[in-house]
């Protein structure tokens, strides 16, 4: 008599399961850094979960892709250097893993590239004593250690908020923002409203105003990689362009004079104004997510994914290995490689002739 034997369905794997299996871990340790070793990034960034249970149910690739490209960095997800947070993408219909790093982490970096000796930032208050002039910040006193006044001053609003950066030669430079443009990048950001904009602001302002002062430093390559992986909002490159579609030119032509009539003419009835048509009705564009538009770019010049992917392999993107489409590239590797277009375009045609 024989039997019939239905084999089990095999358990889907989970985010928690993935990262501890040994697999991951061998992934891990070719991404990670001398200083910092696997286990020590999964218990991390199991921590990360436990402290934030939305991030169990996060788009996979997203997930892995951000904590890959962190440890890339040499960061962890400890929520001071850098923080993994749960974003919902009502276009894909998921949640996705925003990868967003600290000022610590920022400075961290800055640091390791031994161009900087000092760095500091810091919020200023009604009731402190600043100093700032033609891109110089010569005093700033907290209102808590004010001596001039005979008790300390009562903490009041911030105001600004400011960062410096000290070089081996001894010369500085620093940049400072005022509270508004501070909460306008933030009003841009996708998280603005939760993650570390709502729980630790002050320092989300300093890093605002470090990322617009590192333009101006010569930093590295790791560094920034850091700052473009970083999420948030870009304070320089989102500017609006606000030059005007039509300009009038400043040297017109006179107009010609017209010689006035003999005599007063006859009177004649104006016509009616047509009355102005109705407006069309505005359609809002839709949001492409930048996965689409980097599938476009690639498609475009005539290349599948396929070859995109083996490429990325080829050239140490490790945070793809596991993609299977263009859906499956964070947004914020996908930015990059938008930014850099030409560049792209151009390793793929040589990788193409490469591989004749």
């Amino acid at each position: 008599m024989s039997t019939d034997i239905q084999a089990a369905p095999q358990k889907a794997l989970t985010i928690r399961d993935r990262l501890e299996s040994p697999r991951f871990a061998a992934e891990l340790a070719k991404a990670l850094p001398k200083h910092l070793t696997p286990d020590r990034q999964i218990r991390v960034a199991v921590t990360a979960i436990t402290r934030t249970p939305k991030l169990a149910e996060c788009d996979q690739a997203s997930f892995f892709g951000a904590l890959l490209t962190l440890s890339q960095f040499g960061l962890e997800p400890d929520g001071r250097r850098a923080h993994l947070i749960p974003f919902e993408n009502r276009k894909r219909g998921c949640v996705e893993c925003q990868l967003i790093i600290d000022w610590k982490g920022l400075a961290e970096l800055a640091m390791r590239s031994g161009l900087v000796a000092n760095l500091h930032a810091d919020v200023v208050r009604d009731g402190d004593l600043f100093d700032y002039s033609a891109g110089k910040i010569t005093r700033h006193v907290p209102h808590f250690i004010r001596r001039d006044a005979g008790k300390p001053a009562e903490a009041g609003e911030i105001f600004a908020v400011y960062a410096i950066a000290e070089f081996r030669d001894g010369s500085t430079k620093a940049d400072v923002m005022s509270i508004d443009e501070v909460n306008a990048i933030r009003a841009r950001s996708r998280s603005g409203g939760s993650g570390p904009w709502a729980t630790d602001y002050n320092e989300m302002a300093k890093k605002t105003v470090f990322r617009r002062l590192s333009k101006w430093l010569p930093l590295s390559p790791e560094f920034r990689d850091a700052v473009t992986a970083d999420d948030e909002a870009d304070p320089i490159g989102e500017a609006l362009n606000v030059t005007p579609k039509t300009v009038a030119p400043i040297f017109a032509k006179p107009a010609a004079k017209v010689a006035a009539p003999e005599s007063d003419p006859e009177p004649v009835e104006p016509a009616p104004e047509p009355a102005p048509p109705a407006p069309e009705p505005q359609v809002p564009p839709a949001e492409v997510h930048p996965s689409e538009q980097l599938a476009e770019i690639v498609t475009a010049a005539g290349y599948s994914f396929d070859q995109f992917h083996a490429w990325t392999l080829d050239n140490g993107y490790a945070a793809l290995k596991a993609a299977t489409s263009f859906a499956d590239v964070p947004a914020q590797l996908a930015k990059r490689f938008i930014g850099s277009k030409a560049g792209l375009l151009a390793a793929l045609a040589k990788a193409k002739e490469a591989a004749k």
